[in-house]
């Protein structure tokens, strides 16, 4: 038997005595060597931005909580900064117990489906609740813009803690369904002599209609809806930046010409300005970022709702396993990189940072 073949995922149900499948298998667009090498050459990138998105999002959690509650944009990217810890721990297991299968390794489990339950199916639940919190972060900058003072008394920090709470169930509360949808059994190998831990997926109508709801809800409607709110927050909060900075300079060059002693309000109100804008570029980098990285698994998302027989267990399960793969590194690098965002942008964030770390500026120790 071909061991790339083995390697890949197939439609197993089709192969089983007594299942006919529904259509005669066509050559595959993605045939089995190809993704075994864009697998080979593609999962150390994904683990080099899962270690990193390891040790950074540690690094971020450290430092929010530095930083503390009493601001609710805290509250949030903390809320983020822990939503990427796990999807890093995630990814790390998902990829090192599937690349077990390139090596003759005995083991007392089958890496690929077990990993279904405790590690890829797990996964493609926190990513959205990922998702809602980039776009609760950019819609909360956007309802800041339009109505300050309001949203403020509004979204106060216990206010934004039930709602981060409440993004989390509505994300990972579904995830009870894998263990409906699968289950684990002890199956045996007559070759090995042994029994080893396989997951088995359950095919009753009830157990379907349940998936079809889920899948819906959870994996179409809140990634989606979560893609097209951080785009449309952020087409608006470019806007609003290009058009304060046009105001700005205009503000400058017509005081520059006008004689005016100077005045603590005016000052406050510089600083405040500046402060928001400073928020509001960072939130934009984080959003862009999130766009650009998740791309791949929204159209990931489309392909599979037009195409079911993209499926990891189904017909065209190599074009479903190689999009796997890109969606994956995209959530890798976007769940690695924020921590340069927040150094660069966050003034607050930077000065915690390096008293943490104990970094001394050069002018400080020039003086």
């Amino acid at each position: 038997m071909n061991s790339s073949r083995g390697f890949s995922t197939t439609l197993e149900s089709a192969r089983k005595p007594g299942v006919s499948p529904l259509v005669s298998p066509p050559q595959p667009i993605i045939s089995d060597e190809f993704y075994k090498i864009f697998f080979i050459c593609t999962m150390p990138c994904i683990q080099f931005f899962n270690v990193a998105g390891i040790i950074t999002n540690i690094i971020n959690i450290i430092v929010f909580v530095k930083l503390g509650r009493a601001e609710s944009t805290n509250i949030s990217f903390q809320a983020l900064a822990i939503c990427d810890l796990v999807l890093s721990v995630l990814s790390v297991w998902t990829f090192t117990s599937t690349s077990l299968r390139l090596y003759p390794v005995s083991l007392p489990f089958e890496p690929y489906s077990v990993t279904i339950l405790t590690g890829s199916g797990l996964w493609n639940f926190v990513v959205r609740w990922g998702a809602l919190l980039t776009a609760y972060i950019s819609l909360e900058r956007c309802l800041c813009i339009l109505k300050p003072l309001k949203v403020k008394r509004i979204l106060t920090p216990k206010v934004t803690t039930v709602a981060v709470l409440v993004m989390l169930v509505l994300t990972v509360g579904p995830a009870v369904y894998l263990h409906i949808k699968y289950k684990f059994v002890w199956k045996a190998v007559p070759p090995l002599n042994k029994t080893i831990l396989v997951v088995i997926r359950i095919k009753t109508p009830e157990v379907l209609l349940l998936g079809a709801v889920v899948n819906a809800f959870a994996g179409l409607m809140q990634p989606i809806a979560a893609f097209v709110t951080v785009v449309v927050c952020t087409v608006y909060l470019g806007i609003y930046l290009g058009r304060a900075s046009a105001w700005r300079r205009a503000t400058t060059s017509a005081a520059a010409n006008t004689v005016k002693a100077p005045g603590k309000g005016t000052q406050e109100e510089t600083s405040t300005s500046q402060k928001e804008q400073r928020v509001i570029r960072m939130v934009i980098s984080i959003a862009v970022v999130f766009i650009v990285c998740v791309t791949p698994s929204t159209v990931h998302i489309f392909i599979m709702g037009i195409f079911p027989q993209v499926s990891f267990d189904a017909q065209y399960a190599n074009i479903f396993n190689t999009m796997f793969l890109l969606s994956c590194l995209g959530s890798s690098v976007n769940a690695s990189v924020n921590i340069f965002i927040y150094h660069r942008m966050g003034s607050r964030y930077k000065t915690v940072f390096r008293q943490i770390f104990r970094i001394v500026d050069k002018d400080s120790t020039s003086n």
